[in-house]
């Protein structure tokens, strides 16, 4: 790494952290409660490896969900810090940083230009939104489960290691569900040719791909049967949010479409940020002529259409940060 990349990654570092500063000052709230101070798995060093053995959610809560990643480093920071809010966010604002600077570096490798680096890993860092996982310190899982992306996404894709790319996917599906994006994203950036830079393009081999296959099923295997192994006492307690109560799998997924109206907002006009955005504070949308599905619709097919011209123009970087996750 030379002097002008160290710059580069200590300028995103800042733009990831000088905003950020303000929520050290904030203290534990809504599900922080829940899930670290009035937890007691997280008040001692043996809840880091007790995590994996337990709900996200405790279990006099019903013991929903399966995160052991974040429920592990809440309780390594107990041991360090205590009750101290601020220990919290500051560790947050650190796993906020690292994720900027991984975005960067894709970036950085897939372009080999230092503008499409800066621009991409401030985007990133600044970008409002991130303020609902970043500020809230339960938020962790979602920056754990997106660094993890990114190693798993720069080890298949760069360095074609199947082992470090299935081990990253492990831990970010242990810190949140969503990182089981992982495979899709790979698939695409070999669609696109990206490679181990804008001069290596190569796809991997037909046996190098099966191997990858291979690895992802077999993660999800494992995981599978750990987090059933966790959470299977606990499905009584399981529940859906009430707008999906006695409704059909079609309604559900109208409601989602119509659901992308509020995440394009939320991308290019971030007012009105939340903590949480409850499914039971949704309306359920059943019919295809609903305006709300429509203009759903109407944001999928935006972004579908920037894909491709991306895509077509041979912007490959660009495409491949247009790809939802």
């Amino acid at each position: 790494m030379d002097s002008k990349d160290r710059r580069l990654y200590l300028a995103v570092v800042l733009c990831a952290l000088v905003p950020y500063v303000p929520a050290l000052w904030n203290s534990f709230a809504m599900d922080d409660l829940y899930i670290i101070l009035w937890n007691p798995l997280v008040h001692s060093l043996r809840g880091v490896w007790g995590s994996f053995a337990t709900p996200y959610w405790p279990p006099d809560f019903g013991g929903f969900m399966y995160r052991p990643g974040p429920v592990a480093s809440f309780a390594l920071d107990w041991t360090l810090a205590h009750n101290h809010p601020a220990w919290f966010h500051a560790v947050n604002l650190v796993w906020h940083a690292g994720t900027s600077v991984a975005v960067a570096a894709l970036a950085r490798r897939w372009s080999g230009g230092l503008t499409a680096a800066a621009v991409a890993g401030a985007i990133f860092a600044v970008h409002p939104v991130h303020v609902e996982a970043v500020a809230n310190i339960v938020g962790r899982a979602e920056l754990m489960a997106a660094i993890a992306v990114c190693l798993a996404v720069y080890a298949a894709v760069v360095r074609q290691s199947v082992i470090g790319s299935a081990v990253a996917l492990l831990l970010g599906l242990l810190s949140k569900e969503n990182a089981a994006v992982v495979p899709g994203l790979i698939i695409c950036a070999w669609m696109l040719g990206l490679g181990a830079s804008p001069e290596v393009a190569s796809r991997p081999t037909r046996r190098r791909i099966i191997e990858f296959v291979v690895s992802w099923v077999v993660v999800a295997a494992m995981y599978g049967v750990i987090r059933w192994a966790v959470l299977h006492p606990f499905e009584r307690y399981q529940a859906i949010a009430p707008v999906f109560l006695n409704e059909s799998g079609f309604a559900a997924r109208l409601t989602a479409v119509a659901a992308l109206t509020d995440v394009t907002r939320l991308l290019v006009f971030p007012l009105n940020l939340r903590v949480d955005y409850s499914p039971g504070e949704r309306t359920i949308v059943t019919s295809l002529v609903d305006g709300r599905f429509a203009l759903g619709l109407a944001c999928l097919l935006l972004w579908g259409t920037l894909l491709v011209l991306a895509w077509r123009r041979g912007r490959r970087v660009e495409a491949f940060y247009l790809v939802p996750a």
